[in-house]
């Protein structure tokens, strides 16, 4: 029985005559393919075609016998007669009666076919190509036929009761006209297949996964609306949060809130690259995004050291001074000096007040963030909004913290690339740069290489482009960041890359912070590099998983912190193995 494309068509477009070929041609020979309803369109200037065609067509059978060749049957049922070599078919339905030229709409088909075999399968090239047409509801007379029908390539109905020695009759002729021309190998014959019956799977582009899990990353969780209601009915409040729980764009919306009434806000935060940030995309009238020190500078002026300019500053507040602020938002509070944030709130205790904070987060310095926990009001925030699932599980489980729900967004595992030197490290940042830009479509804005120690200790990082694009110590449009974690706190990016991870360090709490800070600066890739040798790993795995149990390897590392360790040049470190 041969093989039908498809095997039961839901329909003929309503021609029993089609049916009828259909059942008939079902039963050739197993080696043979039938594909019913063949449409095609005109193929536009990428060929050359031999004959003109018009822009689309379909051909009601296509058969392929690899022994043999490529017939096209173009079949014509119910009432069809030939007048002066005009042929014409009445409707059964509603009587109408058309033009029909069922000769030159196999022979289209066949071309069309012809030239896609000819241009996809140049081994085809003597694989033998016909065309038939098949009138199953009628007697053919064969000796009154128009010039372009000859007698063996016009069927009939009785050539439905065999259909054998009707379509070999068919094959014999093209054969006779085009000597030479027949069959192909069993290899030739399954690309001929796979143009005529194309097999593919129309897989997600990464660039098309990013921009989804990008849509599903910026959603107002219900957690958030639910606080930011909380926070309008208290003049001051502590929100906690780990990373990634939306704490600045809650902190950004309750400053717009306050200052609708037409108040002046101070929005504080402790780095200068995240008050840039925010001025840059989040204007708000009378709101004035400032970090601590920016802050001091405002009453000193640029003369003088910054530790005098603090302690104007500071004496400002205790004097009880004016100021031309009515109300404070304080973000990534943890960072403030503890004699600041009692500053800060005795100066704003009858106006708003609101710190936002993760302890977690604490790596800017030994400041005690147990004095924000005894503000009264004090709501926490728990679903992540920024990080991929994976992404999250690897940054908490850095610094010992039980993976947040989040909004179901999910992405590849971090990936742990091993080196055995800076110049390599250098090399492979430059390449994982590149991939992400090139291969995936990521902008060079929406990168971020990030060093867990100072940029002064690691000169090696100080490279004006990476990946071809050039660089920037903050975020810039078109290039790609280079920075260290503690300036890049409160920012964050669509992939981060982050160097100098010397694991060996990981017994330490405070390099174990920073670790998870740099991770869940990204929300979908992060890529880890390394020079720690394995040698090294026993008291990092131990401190990762919080057990002696554990024997030392990259493995055990990776499964601890939810990564996967590189496969080498072959992998693609933004694609899970399992998905490509």
């Amino acid at each position: 029985m041969a093989r039908m494309i498809p095997p039961d068509p839901p329909s003929f477009n309503q021609s029993l005559g089609e049916e009828r070929v259909f059942r008939a041609l079902r039963t050739l020979p197993d080696e043979i393919t039938v594909i019913y309803s063949f449409r095609w369109l005109h193929p536009g200037r990428r060929q050359m075609l031999t004959e003109p065609l018009k822009a689309q067509g379909e051909g009601d059978f296509v058969l392929f016998d690899p022994r043999r060749g490529i017939l096209v049957i173009e079949v014509k049922g119910g009432e069809v007669w030939c007048e002066r070599g005009r042929w014409l078919q009445r409707n059964r339905r509603t009587g109408a009666v058309k033009d029909i030229d069922p000769e030159k709409q196999s022979g289209d088909t066949m071309y069309r076919i012809k030239s896609e075999v000819d241009n996809r399968v140049p081994a085809a090239r003597g694989l033998l190509f016909g065309h038939a047409v098949w009138f199953p509801d009628g007697a053919v007379d064969r000796s009154q036929l128009p010039t372009n029908y000859h007698p063996e390539m016009t069927l009939d109905a009785e050539d439905v009761s065999q259909v054998q020695a009707a379509i070999g009759r068919v094959f014999t002729f093209w054969a006779s006209l085009y000597k030479g021309s027949g069959g192909v190998s069993d290899k030739v014959a399954g690309q001929v297949f796979d143009t005529l019956a194309p097999t593919l799977s129309l897989v997600p582009s990464v660039r098309q996964r990013i921009d989804e899990t990008e849509e599903h990353l910026v959603r107002l969780t219900d957690e958030q609306t639910r606080i930011i209601g909380y926070l309008d009915d208290q003049s001051h409040a502590a929100v906690v949060g780990p990373a990634g729980t939306g704490k600045t764009l809650l902190a950004v919306e309750k400053a717009r809130r306050l200052a609708s009434s037409a108040e002046p806000v101070l929005f504080l935060c402790y780095n200068a690259a995240l008050r840039d940030h925010l001025s840059k995309n989040h204007r708000l009238s009378n709101v004035r995004y400032q970090n601590f020190h920016g802050l001091a500078r405002e009453f000193t002026g640029p003369e003088g050291t910054l530790e005098e300019a603090v302690d104007a500053l500071l004496e400002h507040l205790v004097d009880d001074e004016p100021l031309p602020y009515e109300h404070l938002v304080l973000d990534e509070a943890q960072d403030f000096n503890r004699d600041w944030l009692e500053f800060l709130q005795a100066r704003f205790r009858d106006c708003a007040f609101y710190a936002f904070y993760d302890p977690h987060q604490n790596i800017q310095g030994e400041q005690d963030s147990a004095w924000l926990d005894k503000i009264p009001c004090r709501l926490s925030l728990s679903r992540n909004c920024r990080n991929t699932l994976e992404v999250a599980r690897s940054a908490y489980r850095a610094a010992g913290l039980e993976t947040a729900p989040n909004l179901g967004a999910t992405g590849p595992k971090p990936v742990i690339h091993r080196v055995d030197s800076t110049q390599e490290a250098v090399k492979l940042v430059n390449k994982l740069v590149a991939t992400a830009r090139t291969d995936h479509g990521i902008p060079p804005d929406e990168i971020a290489v990030l060093t867990l120690e100072s940029l002064d200790a690691s000169p090696h990082w100080r490279q004006a482009k990476l990946g071809g694009k050039p660089t920037a110590e903050r975020p810039e449009r078109g290039h790609v960041t280079l920075s260290t974690v503690r300036r890049f706190k409160g920012l964050e990016a669509t992939v981060v890359i982050i160097v100098d991870v010397d694991f060996s360090r990981a017994v330490r709490d405070e390099w174990r912070r920073r670790l998870y800070v740099a991770c869940s600066r990204a929300r979908q890739f992060v890529q880890v590099v390394t020079s720690t040798k394995e040698s090294e790993l026993a008291e990092p795995v131990r401190a990762f998983a919080g057990s002696d149990k554990v024997r030392q390897s990259w493995s055990n590392l990776a499964r601890h912190l939810g990564a996967r360790i590189t496969g080498g040049n072959e992998d693609d470190p933004f694609v899970e193995p399992r998905t490509r």
